[in-house]
């Protein structure tokens, strides 16, 4: 039983210490003669935009946004080849893609892909020497050797270096 009256001065004592060591720098003067710490230095800037929502939040508010905020979006749904259904706010084509208006949503920008190769374009890349995107040339594949191989170098002396250092 006096074990854990003790253990409970203990952490009572440590609390108290600790109390005191947050509280101490509002009160001892630093060079200027001034606080060290004020109650403005604990002061936390909260962006309006949290403040409102907060506000809104607690005031039991069904949108946490201002009225003002929420506008319908308008929304493009289009149905690919594969039948698979997408939502974009810029449609990849005006004839396919049916324009719709939402509220109460996170919208992201729509990936665009990169138009394909009109038919100039494909039959000068066309070729017994075409490469598809994604694969490197051999001019860059020399140049990613050589790289790796200055790399694989520059570890090797740095493991020598290391290693004659742990041996003395």
């Amino acid at each position: 039983m006096g074990a854990i009256a003790g253990g409970n001065v203990l952490i009572k004592l440590m609390i108290g210490l600790l109390i005191i060591a947050c509280i101490a720098p509002l009160f001892i003067k630093g060079p200027s003669g001034e606080p060290l710490m004020t109650l403005e230095d604990w002061k936390i800037d909260v962006p309006v935009q949290i403040k409102d929502l907060v506000g809104n939040l607690a005031s039991g508010a069904k949108n946490p946004l201002p009225l003002e905020e929420q506008q319908p979006m308008q929304v493009f749904k289009w149905q690919d080849e594969q039948g698979q259904w997408h939502f974009s706010n810029a449609p990849p084509n005006l004839e396919i893609a049916e324009e719709i208006e939402i509220s109460d949503v996170n919208l992201m920008e729509a990936y665009l892909p990169p138009a394909p190769p009109t038919e100039a374009e494909e039959s000068t890349v066309s070729g017994p020497m075409s490469v598809s995107p994604g694969i490197p040339q051999p001019e860059q594949v020399q140049e990613m050797m050589q790289t790796i191989e200055q790399f694989q170098e520059t570890v090797n002396e740095r493991k020598e270096i290391l290693d004659s250092l742990s041996v003395q």
